[in-house]
């Protein structure tokens, strides 16, 4: 079943190619940075090639040090020290330009990643967890923000530094080089043996998956943690959540024990080049005993070998943030590769505003993720509608003319939030079309449609922001003056008695569920759009908030076309028109009277109801 998210090919460049053409705007800047990282490892050596030469100049005067040139040595000594700052200074500069490109990349690439986030449809994060949105935003961004200013300068530095000390040691004795050279393949090969490329990339696969559950099923905790405490509940009865940091705990010890054999050899390895070389040097120099030249190049070696450690390490450990730079990379290129709804090029405008539903079947696909259904926008019936493969519509045909009401009803899981979902475009119906004045929604453009609508669901929402601003949202020109115009209509006077416009939310006011609710209802007000979607806006409220916002209520619907999804059906007796829904189909249209005449399902559903709302608890 189709979940209305298409994507496209991802991008044809992977890993570090895609990572540089992510950061296009800034490679001048990365290159620059390349260059001075490269200029300081070559510099850092000076002090060791200072060491060696002072070391020579000592020994060929080792049977009279008068003869030692002082001057020489104090040169020699400057120029380490000045190699020390130079390279400090070169360093300084890289990591400078290196971070200056990497927070410019980390703003660009969460600007692109929200815009894009923006213009995706309602299905994409309904089948894709908060966790793993979350941890692309931040933490898959932040490697990429971290490689560019950390990880890109060390390797140009390490890269350069060790490739120069290789060279060297060609340069001076072939025979000692191919000694070094043999114990890093050998160092790097135990290293790698426990796993090959293919292992080594599904074993980061996992740990980013791994890592990606914990946050999806955290932030489920978290929203539940008032469950939790009034069933007195422990963190390990929360399955999804425990379940998950135990696996994460037995991935990172189990990964931990496999990989521990290797790296420590390999770390043996690494820190004894000398015992390497030398044995190899003294095997030379037992066949010419005589030739001070080779003894003072096995010096330099034994030297330099000492430099080659760091660079080694650093290259060694820069493998595994390629392994993971690759995976976060692909992560956030699965985001880009995820199309938005088709935008009509040529869009049109409705005549009136109507809405017409014709022949329309739309299902959810069931999502494969640690998180309930409370993400969806229609959160309330989203657990019953996207169970396992069954449709949620099915070829639904109905219209509400222009300046109507229609009240949709149902069970749980009948498909009412889903026709409000489909009206605003959060998903694309699988056949069948959608029409406002005779227009197919996918003909509009998003703004024109977004102008025609106002929606108000049951769970409200409220920016940590001033209370005008909150109110605001529904529309940036609106006055302060239309603010408070709005806030009045929606019942808010004892808000307003209390805050004032610029009080913060959450901070120096706090709201019941009912004014939060009020308060998104003055925001429809000041949007004050044509077409009105409500959807269960009282089912969870106390008597006095549910008469302020049923009166509120009376003054936004007037003279527009009225879409409510409710339970209480003493609330919507009035409609224009009622629709009973039962799994994704029509049972019954009209109004309450007809249908108490001619649905004898409809009947039974209000007499349900009544029955219901006489229930008391008897002493």
């Amino acid at each position: 079943m189709s979940s209305n998210v298409k994507t496209t090919k991802p991008p044809h460049k992977k890993g570090l190619p895609r990572l540089f053409e992510l950061s296009a705007a800034k490679r001048g800047t990365i290159i620059f940075s390349s260059i001075f990282s490269a200029l300081a490892s070559l510099v850092a050596l000076a002090p060791y090639f200072a060491s060696y030469l002072i070391v020579c100049e000592f020994i060929t005067y080792a049977e009279n040090l008068e003869g030692v040139d002082r001057g020489y040595i104090l040169t020699l000594g400057l120029c380490a020290l000045g190699g020390v700052v130079a390279s400090m200074l070169l360093n300084g500069a890289a990591f400078t330009l290196s971070h200056f490109a990497a927070y410019r990349i980390l703003y660009n690439l969460r600007l692109a990643l929200s815009r894009h986030l923006a213009l995706l449809p309602l299905g994409f994060f309904t089948s894709t967890s908060k966790g793993e949105i979350h941890k692309t935003l931040q933490e898959n961004v932040e490697l990429i923000e971290n490689f560019i200013a950390h990880k890109i300068p060390e390797f140009i530095q390490a890269v350069v530094g060790a490739v120069a000390i290789f060279i060297l040691f060609f340069v001076i004795d072939w025979r000692l080089a191919l000694v070094c050279v043999g114990v890093y393949v050998v160092a790097m090969g135990v290293q790698f043996s426990v796993y090959g490329k293919d292992g080594a990339k599904k074993e980061i696969k996992r740990f980013f998956d791994s890592l990606e559950r914990i946050n999806a099923s955290s932030i489920e905790f978290v929203r539940a943690m008032p469950i939790v405490k009034m069933f007195s509940k422990s963190i390990f009865s929360f399955q999804a959540f425990s379940h998950n940091v135990r696996d994460y705990r037995d991935y990172t010890l189990g990964f931990a024990k496999r990989c521990m054999p290797s790296y420590n050899v390999f770390l043996v390895f690494i820190n004894s080049f000398v015992l390497f070389v030398l044995p190899v040097g003294v095997a030379i120099i037992a066949q010419d005993p005589q030739d001070i030249v080779f003894d003072l190049t096995l010096f330099c070696v034994i030297i330099f070998s000492t430099a080659l450690i760091a660079p080694l390490l650093k290259i060694s450990n820069l493998s595994r943030s390629l392994m993971q730079i690759n995976e976060g990379v692909e992560r956030i290129d699965k985001i880009f590769s995820t199309q938005p709804l088709a935008q009509s090029e040529n869009p049109k405008m409705p005549k009136d505003f109507s809405i017409e539903f014709k022949n329309v079947s739309f299902g959810y696909k069931r999502r494969g993720n640690v998180e309930s259904s409370v993400d969806s926008a229609d959160s309330k019936e989203s657990s019953a509608e996207s169970t396992a493969d069954s449709g949620a519509l099915h070829n639904i045909s109905f219209r509400v003319e222009s300046g109507q009401s229609l009240a949709i009803i149902g069970r749980s899981g009948s498909g009412k939030s889903t026709i409000l979902s489909l009206i605003a475009r959060f998903y694309d119906v699988e056949s069948g079309s959608i029409l406002i004045g005779g227009v197919d929604i996918r003909e509009m453009s998003e703004k024109s449609l977004m102008d025609c609508l106002s929606m108000v669901f049951q769970e409200s929402f409220l920016f940590r922001d001033s209370l005008k601003e909150n109110v605001r949202a529904g529309s940036f020109e609106a006055s302060e003056e239309e603010i408070l115009q709005a806030l009045k209509l929606a019942q808010c006077e004892e808000i307003l008695q209390k805050f004032s416009l610029d009080s913060i939310i959450g901070q120096s006011m706090d709201l019941s569920g009912g004014e939060a609710q009020r308060i998104n209802i003055a925001r429809a007000f000041v949007k004050n759009s044509p077409i009105l979607l409500l959807d269960e806006i009282t089912s969870s409220l106390d008597v006095e908030n549910e008469r302020k916002i049923t009166r509120a209520l009376e003054s936004l619907k007037a003279h527009k076309t009225t879409i409510l999804v409710s339970h209480k059906l003493n609330s919507i007796i009035n409609a224009d028109n009622i629709l009973l829904l039962d799994k994704g189909r029509i049972l019954a249209f009209g109004t309450h009277a007809k249908l108490m005449e001619s649905s004898k399902e409809y009947k039974a559903f209000y007499e349900l109801y009544k029955d219901t709302a006489k229930w008391q608890i008897h002493n």
